[in-house]
């Protein structure tokens, strides 16, 4: 099996209030080298955002403390941008809804097969492209040595490679959604190294 990638490159955040669930899923990714932080309320989950980069948060919908929505809606005020994969065993039609317009980019079955899960994460990383690894440099809370001007580059480039994520290469459409000229846009893509690789 590939491994996603090395502990150092590819951080989770894993936040289930059953225990034994939560241990066993933190268990199998971190021998597939996969970094794993584990939180078992929302509030502890909200505590580790603060202290620790994490690329992607993989949440229950349903907890006793805090429901992850209302996690989610908390994560969002200083996570703006990091990919959330929420997971159910009683999700409704509206929980789905909600999820989604919080920018969750999957929702999975609970119980959560261990390599769906693996799968879900790989598809993840590979669809962002390079674009985790900068999102951490430009939300990191405990790099101290990137400045400021490292953190907006960073930060410009991650929006702009979303975006084009987003709308499937097309040019024009991001255009429209970042509200940029075509000349500048171009100009950032070149100077910040972002690659089309879609056409329009």
């Amino acid at each position: 099996m590939d491994n996603l990638s090395t502990t150092e490159e590819f951080t989770v955040l894993v936040v289930d209030d059953d225990h034994d669930v939560l241990a066993a899923n933190a268990r199998f990714l971190r021998l597939n080298e996969i970094n794993t932080i584990v939180a078992n309320t929302a509030s502890s989950a909200l505590q580790k955002l603060k202290e620790h980069s994490v690329d992607i948060i993989v949440t229950d919908l349903k907890m006793p403390d805090c429901d992850g929505l209302e996690f989610t809606r908390a994560a969002r005020s200083f996570r703006p941008l990091t990919p959330i994969v929420f997971f159910s065993g009683f999700a409704t039609v509206p929980d789905v809804v909600q999820a989604m317009r919080l920018g969750a980019v999957d929702f999975l079955e609970k119980p959560i097969e261990p390599e769906k899960l693996l799968l879900t994460l790989r598809t993840i990383r590979d669809r962002y492209d390079g674009a985790l690894s900068v999102q951490r440099i430009a939300f990191g809370v405990s790099d101290d040595n990137a400045s400021f001007k490292v953190r907006v580059l960073a930060y410009e480039k991650y929006v702009i490679e979303t975006s084009l994520l987003e709308h499937e290469g097309r040019v024009s459409d991001v255009i429209k959604a970042l509200q940029i000229n075509r000349r500048t846009l171009n100009d950032k893509m070149l100077r910040l190294g972002i690659t089309r690789t879609i056409n329009e």
